[in-house]
Formats: structure tokens, C-alpha cells, sequence
């Protein structure tokens, strides 16, 4: 007994199209099974299909990676900076906005501030009172983004693959055709 399927598999962003034919053999001297009733399937495509089968998981983004390396590691790059100014804009302006007490001693803040004050001079911007909360919520939301390192590096690699796929590739194909290589 034949039965005819097709199959469709994705890998490396091609789409592969088998004609596969299970054959079912149910006479007792068979030379393909060996055994009466075993089904074993057939592929007429080239190569073996034990070895085409999906990859899952980490193992997909290892593939991906290996196939597009210099748009993962840009997008990987991008992620931890974007995971790094964003929150540290946010946190900033959450610290500036509900003005919590954090326990800091006035001298180090009243020095920092001075210290600040000859910079933003020489640079002909305006000078910050002496007791300014602008540096303290400054170190602080510094402190809290470091602190998230861990999480930012996991989240960075998490989204590396989708960024890499929907944000570095399609820029770089932009940029690949405005200035075409010399090959």
C-alpha cells in the first residue's frame, strides 16, 4: 500500500519541498523492512532526511548565528546600549520626579556638585545650585542600570535573532543597495 505526502520544511530561509512515499510492506519476504507490516518512509529528495530534520531552541539562534554573524553581533550591540539608555533615561526621570530620600552624605554631594559646576562652566552652560539633586539622581540611576547587568545581557541575547531578522538585515540590505559592492 502506497500513500503519496508532501512535506514542507524551513531552514536557512528556504523553503524545501519533498514528495515523500510511505510504503507499507505486508508480505513476509520483504528486502526493504526485513520485518512483515513495518512502514518505512522514502524521500525523493537528495540527501538524508534523518539530518534535515528542524532545529529548535537554543540550537536555532546558534544556526542563525553562524549563518549571519556580523548582523547578530550588531544587533546584539545595539540591544545592550538601547537596554542600557533607555532604562537609565527612565530611571532618572522617575528619581527626578518622585524625589525619594536616598541616603547620601551632603559633603560628597555639595563637592560633586562644585566639581560639576568648573565643567559645565568651562563649557558655557549654566551652573547647578550647591545642593542639587541633578548628580545624585544621575549616580543613582547609573547605579541601578549596572546593577541590571545581568538581565540586560539575557534580554539582549533573547531578542538578538528577531532584532538581527526585522531591524540590522532589511537596513543592511537598504544600505547594500544604495552603495553597490565592487566584485
Amino acid at each position: 500500500m502506497n500513500r503519496n505526502i508532501w512535506s514542507l520544511s524551513i531552514a536557512r530561509n528556504t523553503i524545501t519541498c519533498k514528495y515523500l512515499q510511505r510504503t507499507v510492506d505486508r508480505s513476509v519476504n520483504t528486502r526493504t523492512t526485513g520485518i512483515s507490516g513495518k512502514a518505512r518512509w522514502y524521500s525523493q529528495a537528495q540527501g538524508n532526511s534523518s539530518s534535515e530534520k528542524e532545529v529548535r531552541g537554543w540550537r536555532k539562534q546558534l544556526s542563525e548565528f553562524r549563518n549571519r554573524p556580523a548582523s547578530h553581533v550588531t544587533a546584539f550591540a545595539l540591544l545592550h546600549e538601547l537596554t542600557a539608555v533607555l532604562p537609565m533615561v527612565g530611571v532618572y526621570y522617575a528619581l527626578d520626579y518622585f524625589e525619594p530620600a536616598i541616603p547620601f552624605p551632603e559633603s560628597v554631594l555639595e563637592d560633586g556638585n562644585r566639581y560639576i559646576n568648573k565643567l559645565r562652566g568651562y563649557i558655557g552652560w549654566e551652573k547647578l545650585d550647591k545642593d542639587s539633586p541633578v548628580l545624585l539622581h544621575l549616580a543613582t540611576s547609573y547605579g541601578i542600570v549596572k546593577a541590571a547587568a545581568p538581565a540586560r545581557v539575557a534580554a539582549s541575547l533573547a531578542l538578538t535573532p528577531w532584532f538581527a531578522r526585522w531591524c540590522v538585515v532589511p537596513i543592511a540590505k537598504v544600505f547594500a543597495k544604495i552603495k553597490p559592492s565592487n566584485r
